[in-house]
């Protein structure tokens, strides 16, 4: 009986950020999804912690860049969403023809898609950058630009995740997509040394 208390607590703290029963349902599978993936990374490198340790650190570098290479794909394709919706509110779109083909309807298509994968490639982006940065920390921490620029980008990360949480109402006041340009920035700084 109190399981399902809790439950249906959670389930309405949940659905006061995401009215939607069909998005929360994906969303918080996706974030459970990344969860076990993240743990089950966790444990793939504590299996292998002996191996990654002596290797040389310039390999071992290669290793982790690939983690934050993936995520910053993953990152831009989460980013799409912007320009895609920007595109849409323009109003000379509608002008725009080819042989009867309107533009608009495929950007319309294109919309429905980054917005459907927009929270789900997020939550797993998030997940890789994790694990990034657990990588990072367990061969030896240094505070350097590097690093601090990445320590820096997971914070802003974390509270433009809870920002999206109050996006889908519309109460963040822009915050989601402010955050959204911040993090990109620190990112790519974070990326480019």
């Amino acid at each position: 009986m109190k399981s399902m208390q809790n439950e249906s607590k959670k389930t309405r703290l949940l659905a006061s950020y995401i009215p939607n029963p069909k998005e929360r349902r994906t969303i918080l599978t996706c974030f459970i999804l990344m969860l076990c993936l993240f743990f089950i990374g966790i444990v793939v490198i504590s299996l292998n912690h002996q191996q990654l340790m002596l290797q040389e650190y310039k390999h071992y570098k290669g290793f982790l860049k690939q983690f934050g290479s993936i995520s910053r794909i993953i990152y831009f394709a989460v980013l799409a969403i912007y320009p895609v919706f920007l595109l849409i509110k323009w109003k000379g779109l509608k002008k725009i023809q080819w042989r009867g083909f309107q533009l608009k309807g495929f950007i319309q298509l294109i919309a429905k898609l980054v917005r459907k994968w927009h929270v789900p490639l997020a939550l797993a982006a998030t997940g890789i950058v994790l694990l990034h940065g657990y990588l990072a920390i367990m061969r030896g921490f240094k505070w350097d630009f590097t690093n601090v620029t990445g320590i820096l980008s997971i914070i802003l990360l974390l509270f433009l995740l809870f920002m999206g949480l109050k996006r889908f109402k519309k109460k963040d006041n822009k915050w989601h997509l402010k955050l959204a340009i911040g993090f990109l920035v620190l990112f790519m700084i974070h990326a480019t040394f």
